[in-house]
């Protein structure tokens, strides 16, 4: 390997190219926060005002996959009770769905003798969840000053572990925000957000409250801080029971949020939540005329400056009804937590408006309960009680089977018109035209390696994006395209498997997507650059938000790629070579684009629907950079087959989601009998296993 150069750092002092995908992303959400701002500073009237709220529900309904349907009764028990003082807590266990327990407390005060105001607490992302130090002085706060208090434990905290393992008694996914995107990446598959089962879980607990004598249904409350904000701030525009809401530690603004480079968790992405306009102000605007007070933390990473805007911009709402005293915002002077300050706060806010009482209520220190006291189940989590019991996972599964594509066989005589359907699809939902304007390549460098002679070329993609990528000729002749994990930093690594191509007669082209290799974005947050949270996650995620995915933007680079060796005079036929995630990208490049004669994916995920039917896959194998939302709306990887079957191809070491290499029986379960069924014509399906296990 002795002699070979890769990209120095900014394309060789060419560019700087390490913030490019990240202002890129920025810019694509600029035009659109613009657009909402116009649409905002257009609201002059309350038949406005309604039908932008009846506009953007629809949006965040259809974000979420719609709202489970299910009106039986919610089966609710009362496990056992304790008591304190002038109130008492009744450990509840109700199903929002058949099968799927929801752990909650209910505060009730002492002395019942007419149906009293209720409040819901949501829990943010604590590990304890309803039994958490904060959330349990909010809870006894509130029931001191006669409210009834239902506190429900989220999924993946508390006693809901979604990934618990009761005979070795530890989590199998770390709790909480990782397992609420690890969910959440197989709900996007199916075209759907984790968020739909918490939001579900909460209308369900109104319904819970619903039941209680004691409770007056007219006046009931909410509240909840951070990932509680943000259930909070759901339920106010979708659920007209809640009569005053209290969110805290949520709302900011997308454009103030997405400059910080924080990641959020999956619940917390809504697809298509900026290219729609759909920002935290909507959830405010939804919620008016209604009492609504926002509670902030003055040092939050959900930064202050956005939530002063998304709370002026919903007061002006409030002034069309006349209602400018029914919203106002507490800031206190901490960081992130729901503080004694903006508990006072709260409660104040309900007692005014639930009871309509005076707010001088002082908070003190509150005797609270150890956490084991207020677990609901005999073992502190419902998967080891209830072994039955369903989960994220199921619901799911569940609902991709009744939403799923439906195959059709597709004789041989409409063989073309097949294709050319499917390549309209992808093009559409990657977002990809026909014209794409002409590429300026720019070859800065020559050098030798061995007997062949390499070029460092550079060009712009599209505007903005610029690719790396490095040839090495053996001659005029046909060339190989090599879509790496790692673009052409992996060149050190798999010059074997390159020489092999060039001892053939090949030349070979080494290409940087977008992101990777010479185009590297910097890391841009504390997480790991490929982790949950990290900086590919976190513009992916940004990706979904603006209606695309990383997956479109780098097929498209693919295929830039392919354009720009067409414009090479010593370039003849063009051929691909993908590996891991390069190969799905290269893969779905193939299907689109027929210029290529000769293809190969190495190490590449075969289905889709192993990822959403495997509850523990492998993040090393499936992540954000390979999925968009509702892929399997549409097909699978088999389906794509067809669009490429009739050229020279060859699929090597197919993995599956757990990272293992795939066995003939699940080829033959995912691949051979569905061919055989609707695509006759491609069997023999090409591929090799060279290490099976």
């Amino acid at each position: 390997m002795n002699g070979f150069e890769i990209f120095k750092p900014f394309v060789d002092g060419y560019y700087d190219v390490e913030n490019q995908y990240l202002n890129y992303i920025y810019k694509m959400a600029e035009k659109y926060f613009r657009m909402d701002d116009k649409e905002k500073n257009s609201l002059k009237n309350i038949d406005s005002v309604r039908k932008l709220v009846l506009r953007k529900r629809k949006l965040f309904l259809k974000s979420m996959g719609g709202l489970p349907s299910f009106n039986e009764p919610i089966k609710a028990k009362i496990k056992d009770k304790i008591y304190r003082n002038n109130y008492r807590i009744e450990k509840i266990l109700y199903e929002s769905l058949p099968k799927f327990y929801v752990t909650a407390l209910l505060y009730v005060p002492e002395n019942f003798d007419k149906p009293m105001p209720a409040i819901l607490f949501l829990c943010g992302h604590a590990r304890d969840a309803k039994a958490y130090d904060l959330y349990q002085r909010v809870c006894i706060d509130l029931v001191n000053n006669g409210f009834i208090v239902l506190a429900i434990d989220p999924i993946g905290q508390g006693e809901r572990l979604q990934y618990w393992d009761p005979i070795n008694k530890r989590e199998i996914v770390r709790w909480g925000t990782y397992e609420h995107s690890y969910a959440g990446l197989q709900c996007t598959l199916t075209g759907s957000n984790i968020a739909r089962y918490f939001i579900y879980d909460a209308m369900r607990g109104v319904d819970y409250l619903y039941t209680r004598r004691e409770v007056d249904v007219n006046r009931i409350g909410v509240t909840g801080s951070s990932g509680g904000g943000t259930q909070t701030s759901y339920l106010m525009m979708i659920d007209d029971r809640i009569s005053v809401a209290v969110p805290c530690n949520y709302i900011t603004s997308r454009e103030a949020y997405i400059k910080t480079n924080q990641a959020h968790d999956a619940e917390q992405n809504i697809f298509g939540a900026i290219s729609n306009r759909l920002n935290y102000d909507d959830f405010l605007i939804a919620f008016a005329p209604k009492p609504l007070l926002i509670g902030a933390s003055a040092y939050d990473f959900f930064c202050i400056e956005g939530t002063l805007k998304s709370y002026f911009r919903a007061k002006n709402v409030y002034r069309l009804f006349n209602a400018e005293d029914k919203i106002s915002i507490f800031i206190g002077r901490h960081t992130h937590h729901y503080s004694s300050q903006l508990r006072e706060a709260a409660v104040n806010w309900f007692k005014i408006h639930l009871k309509g009482e005076e707010g001088d209520f002082k908070t003190k220190d509150i005797d609270i309960w150890n956490p084991n006291m207020l677990n609901v189940t005999k073992s502190g989590q419902i998967l080891e009680d209830y072994p039955r019991a369903k989960t994220i996972f199921d619901l799911n599964l569940k609902y991709f089977r009744k939403h799923r594509f439906k195959r059709r066989r597709i004789p041989i005589d409409m063989l073309n018109r097949y294709k050319m359907d499917i390549r309209q699809l992808l093009k559409k939902l990657f977002n990809i035209d026909d014209y794409r304007g002409k590429i300026y390549p720019r070859i800065i460098k020559d050098f030798k390696y061995g007997n062949y002679i390499c070029e460092k070329i550079f060009f712009f993609s599209e505007p903005d994006i610029i690719l790396t990528s490095i040839m090495i000729k053996s001659g005029e002749n046909p060339t190989i395209l090599f879509v790496f994990e790692n673009g052409t930093e992996d060149i050190l690594n798999r010059m074997d498997l390159i020489e092999s191509f060039l001892e053939k007669g090949y030349n070979a082209f080494i290409l940087d997507v977008r992101g990777i290799g010479g185009v590297k974005t910097r890391k841009i947050n504390p997480a790991g650059l490929y982790d949950i949270y990290g900086t590919e996650f976190k513009l992916t995620y940004d990706s979904y938000m603006l209606s695309t995915s990383t997956l479109a933007m780098r097929v498209y680079d693919v295929i830039r790629g392919i354009d720009y060796l067409f414009m090479r005079e010593d370039v003849k036929d063009i051929g691909i070579y993908g590996n891991g995630r390069g190969a799905i990208y290269s893969f779905f490049a193939s299907a689109m684009d027929d210029r290529i004669s000769e293809m190969f994916f190495e190490n590449m995920l075969y289905s889709y629907i192993d990822v959403i039917e495997t509850k523990i896959y492998d993040r090393n194998i499936v992540d954000e950079r390979i999925v968009f939302h509702g892929l399997l709306r549409f097909f699978d990887i088999i389906d794509l087959i067809p669009l490429i079957y009739d050229r020279k191809y060859k699929f090597i070491n197919l993995r599956d989601s757990q990272g293992k290499i795939v066995d003939e029986d699940k080829v033959k379960e995912k691949w051979v009998n569905i061919a055989e069924k609707y695509y006759p014509y491609i069997n023999p399906i090409q591929y090799e296993n060279y290490h099976l296990t």
